[in-house]
């Protein structure tokens, strides 16, 4: 019985610790620029586009827009992922996990 109050306390401790590590996440930015400089981006945690800023340069291509857009993007998304690992691995204490978490984020 003792253990099982045991597993009980620690399955709390787990969901209090995926609740703060879901409201950091969700209340953390990241951001991306293309390689010119003239699009950047803002993401949250999860990788949502919040803010999309474009230089008031005429974009003649565009192609060449939307791939800086991409661009952007994608150096922010990789923060963000890179960020939600490492705060995953705080939350478990780095034990691997049979399935994704962020599924729950």
């Amino acid at each position: 019985m003792k253990n099982m109050f045991g597993m009980l306390k620690q399955a709390q401790e787990m969901k209090t610790k995926f609740s703060e590590l879901k409201k950091n996440v969700e209340n953390t930015f990241f951001f991306g620029e293309s390689k010119d400089g003239r699009v950047k981006v803002k993401v949250t945690g999860k990788g949502l586009l919040v803010d999309i800023s474009i230089a008031k340069e005429n974009y003649d291509d565009k192609n060449m827009l939307e791939n800086e857009i991409k661009s952007a993007y994608f150096e922010a998304k990789i923060k963000a992922d890179e960020f939600c690992e490492s705060e995953m691995n705080k939350a478990t204490g780095g034990m691997p996990l049979a399935f994704d978490m962020k599924f729950f984020l």
